[in-house]
């Protein structure tokens, strides 16, 4: 039987969740059994990321192309008419903003962005009968099946292990961009404050939590200059390609933030996955009860609830106790969506 070869086409950056994904399949990949690539003809890249991915030029290599479409359209004409090189049923569309189903908004974001629904109904129907979604529950829209697509990293540090929370160079720390995340990093920041004692040394690390938004996307990537200096937090530039999980664990707590329409619609993230791997103890922003399905019974222990300052303080406060759970909740996640496991799982669905 030929060795499977998955060819992975998309918007591909050296600080984008997707990057990371791939080259974590491209990692494993012997191990399950398959070759993975990255289509140089169909991708777009930043030129950085260039040198962390499987590059094939030959459209042919593939045996199976799986495209990741996140907030954009990136196919030309052209380039949709290259896809034609491999079979449509050997073509596979993987959809983690959640463009295929109902029309959603939460406040000013959508899931159709520039584009209008109907247009990315189209698109993939033009490009494929396989439409995979990492949306959890059963709020599946029809003609899409559950991929978790993002995966656990291998676990950094067992949360049991780590040093005294006040010994770490972070008391709370958040690992992303700033992007439809400022109300709830805010909210963060000032219940950090409101914990008694206060929760100190606070560090975000990503685009636009100071200074100019994207010009591109003014609304989502909104915040105002200054105000994380002026409340003591630490903003630090994105993190070095395969660095996210090692520097999440230099805190005590690491906030998982999702962006509103995201949770909205019950997605999972890369974050969901990365902050378990670090250790750190994650903070869960309210709304992400749906990780239930990640974290099991203990998630309500996770959520930040109706009172932010008093379960940050207590996190501080008995870190044993959180630490305890958590490494029971790392074991578990990382052996059922560890990326051999996940990589694993997309294969069930080449044909």
């Amino acid at each position: 039987m030929t060795t499977p070869r998955i060819l992975f086409a998309g918007v591909f950056h050296w600080n984008a969740g997707s990057s990371h994904m791939i080259a974590e399949y491209a990692r494993v990949a012997s191990a399950a059994g398959c070759e993975v690539g990255v289509s140089s003809q169909l991708s777009r890249l930043d030129g950085t990321v260039n040198v962390h991915l499987p590059l094939v030029d030959d459209l042919t290599w593939a045996t199976h192309l799986v495209l990741v479409f996140e907030g954009r359209q990136f196919l030309s004409t052209r380039q949709r008419e290259l896809c034609e090189a491999v079979p449509r049923r050997r073509r596979i569309i993987l959809d983690p903003d959640g463009h295929w189903g109902p029309y959603v908004a939460a406040g000013l974001d959508d899931n159709a962005g520039a584009d209008t629904i109907e247009s990315w109904h189209k698109l993939y129907a033009d490009l494929s009968d396989v439409i995979l979604q990492p949306r959890l529950g059963e709020r599946l829209p029809d003609g899409a099946e559950f991929f978790s697509y993002f995966g656990m990293p291998d676990i950094h540090r067992l949360a049991n292990d780590l040093s005294d929370p006040q010994s770490l160079p972070y008391g709370l720390q958040y690992v992303g961009a700033n992007w439809w995340r400022w109300n709830a990093m805010t909210s963060l920041v000032r219940a950090a404050a409101a914990a008694e004692p206060p929760i100190d040394r606070i560090r975000v690390c990503g685009r636009w939590w100071t200074g100019d938004p994207h010009p591109d996307h003014l609304t989502a990537t909104d915040n105002e200059p200054g105000w994380m200096q002026e409340h003591g937090v630490e903003v630090a530039p994105p993190v070095p390609f395969g660095h996210v999980v090692s520097a999440m664990s230099q805190a005590a707590i690491t906030p998982v933030l999702a962006r509103p329409l995201l949770a909205q619609m019950e997605l999972l993230t890369p974050r969901m996955f990365e902050t378990l791997a670090s250790g750190s103890t994650p903070a869960l922003w309210p709304g992400l009860g749906y990780l239930s399905a990640l974290y099991g019974d203990d998630v309500e222990f996770f959520l930040l609830g109706d009172d932010p300052a008093h379960t940050l303080a207590r996190m501080m406060r008995e870190p044993a106790r959180y630490r305890e759970r958590l490494a029971v909740v790392q074991r578990r996640v990382h052996e059922r969506f560890n990326y051999r496991a996940v990589l694993t799982e997309l294969l069930r669905f080449t044909r």
